[in-house]
C-alpha cells in the first residue's frame, strides 16, 4: 500500500448548541481521527443520526468543523479560503444520497458534467467530448445519456451521473453518502460493481457512508463504526465482521436479517440512540448496554485487539 495518505484527519470535532459545558452541547461528532490511502475504500457505519453525513460534510468543508485538522495529500485543507479553497475542492468530492437534489433540472448530463471542465480545467480545450465519452463508459451509461435531462433518467442512472461528475474533477477522495439506499436491489449491485471497477482503474479513495452493512462488507477493506458522534470500533472488514468486539457493533450486526439461525446469542440494546441522558465523560452506550459496569462511567480509550483492530470498550481489556 502507498504510505502517502490521501486523507489524514486528526481530532475533528463538530458540536451544535451554545455555551462551553460539553455535557450540554449536542454533538455532531467528537475527536474523529482517520487515515485513507490511494485506492482504499473505508466504510463508515452506524445508525441514522449518529453523525456520519455531518462528518462527510465537514471533511469536504461544505460546513466547517469546530476543531481538528484535515490534510489532503499532505496539504492542510483547513487553512484554505476563498479561491484557493474552490480550486482545491476538486480533490475532495461527495456523491449525495439523493442524486436528484444535486442535478440541475435545466441542464443535460453533458452540460452538467461539462461544467467541471470549465471550473477546474481538468481537460485540454477541444478534448471535452472525448472525456465525456470516456466517463460515460466508465460509469456504465451510454452516449445517448449525455443529451438527457435529469427527469429522463432512472434513479440508478442519476446516481451514476453523480459519480460521473465527481470523477470529472479527477479527485483524490470521493465520499459516497448512502449511494444505493434509494435503489432497487438489482440496480444496487450494478452501481456497486461499477464503483469497484472505477476504483481499480483510477486508484481514487472511497469513504462509503452507510447503514447497510452488506454494502460496506462488499466494498470496503476497513470499517469504522460510529455511535453518537464517536468512533467506537475500527479495523479490517473481515475482523470486524467475524469478531466484533464492541457491544454496539455486535448489536448493529445482529440487527441484520439472516436466513439461518445464529449459533450464539445476539446482543440486544435497550432504548434508542439519543444524546439525552448521555455523559460525554462516560461510555456513550452506558444507558443502553446490557454489559455496562461501574467502570463504564469513565470513558474507555481505544483498546488494541489485533492488527489495526481497536475498540473503545473496557470489557475488551478483560476478554
Amino acid at each position: 500500500m502507498n504510505t502517502q495518505t490521501s486523507l489524514s484527519v486528526r481530532n475533528l470535532t463538530k458540536v451544535f448548541g451554545k455555551g462551553t459545558d460539553p455535557e450540554t452541547l449536542r454533538p455532531g461528532f467528537r475527536q474523529i481521527s482517520l487515515d485513507t490511502y490511494p485506492g482504499e475504500a473505508i466504510g463508515l457505519v452506524g445508525e441514522s443520526g449518529c453523525g456520519k453525513t455531518t462528518l462527510a460534510r465537514c471533511l469536504t468543508r461544505l460546513i466547517d468543523p469546530d476543531g481538528g485538522e484535515i490534510f489532503v495529500n499532505g496539504q492542510d485543507f483547513m487553512t484554505l479560503e476563498a479561491e484557493a479553497l474552490r480550486r482545491f475542492r476538486r480533490h475532495v468530492q461527495i456523491v449525495f444520497q439523493r442524486p436528484e437534489t444535486s442535478l440541475n433540472p435545466r441542464m443535460t448530463v453533458a452540460q452538467f458534467v461539462g461544467e467541471v471542465f470549465h471550473n477546474f480545467h481538468t481537460v485540454e480545450r477541444g478534448e471535452e467530448r472525448r472525456r465525456l465519452l470516456e466517463l460515460v463508459q466508465w460509469v456504465g451509461l451510454r452516449e445517448e445519456h449525455l443529451s438527457r435531462y435529469p427527469h429522463q433518467l432512472s434513479g440508478g442512472e442519476k446516481q451514476r451521473v453523480g459519480v460521473m461528475r465527481a470523477l470529472a474533477c479527477e479527485p483524490l477522495i470521493i465520499f459516497l453518502d448512502e449511494p444505493t439506499s434509494a435503489l432497487d436491489v438489482s440496480v444496487q449491485a450494478q452501481v456497486l460493481r461499477t464503483l469497484r471497477e472505477i476504483q481499480e482503474r483510477t486508484q481514487v479513495s472511497f469513504i462509503l457512508i452507510s447503514h447497510d452493512v452488506a454494502v460496506v462488507r462488499y466494498m470496503c477493506s476497513r470499517i469504522l463504526v460510529m455511535y453518537l458522534g464517536e468512533i467506537v470500533e475500527e479495523g479490517p472488514t473481515d475482523a470486524i465482521f467475524t469478531s466484533p468486539q464492541h457491544p454496539y457493533t455486535r448489536a448493529l450486526f445482529d440487527a441484520v436479517p439472516r436466513l439461518h439461525r445464529k449459533t450464539i446469542p445476539g446482543v440486544l440494546l435497550g432504548g434508542e440512540a439519543t444524546a439525552r441522558n448521555v455523559r460525554v465523560s462516560a461510555c456513550l452506550l452506558v444507558p443502553r448496554c446490557p454489559f455496562a459496569r461501574e467502570m463504564c462511567t469513565n470513558k474507555p480509550p481505544m483498546m488494541v485487539i489485533g492488527t489495526e483492530h481497536r475498540a473503545a470498550c473496557w470489557l475488551v481489556s478483560r476478554g
